[in-house]
């Protein structure tokens, strides 16, 4: 893996965490439980996102069959 496949992996991985801290906290508002749902999902999303492009990139997928 390159140093940018290794940055995009880090960023994928800490995002991926942040959004699952987002998703299991509870407490407060309506509106707020909500807005952290939200945001979780798309912490997740983008961290799930960057670490399967890292790996992609790198060539650690394996290869479709044809």
């Amino acid at each position: 893996m390159t140093h940018a496949n290794l940055v995009m992996l880090g960023l994928g991985i800490i995002a991926f965490a942040i959004g699952l801290t987002l998703l299991v906290r509870r407490g407060g508002s309506e509106a707020s439980i909500y807005a952290r749902r939200i945001a979780g999902m798309m912490l997740a999303a983008l961290g799930m996102f960057l670490t399967i492009f890292a790996f992609g990139l790198s060539g650690g997928a394996p290869e479709q069959a044809r």
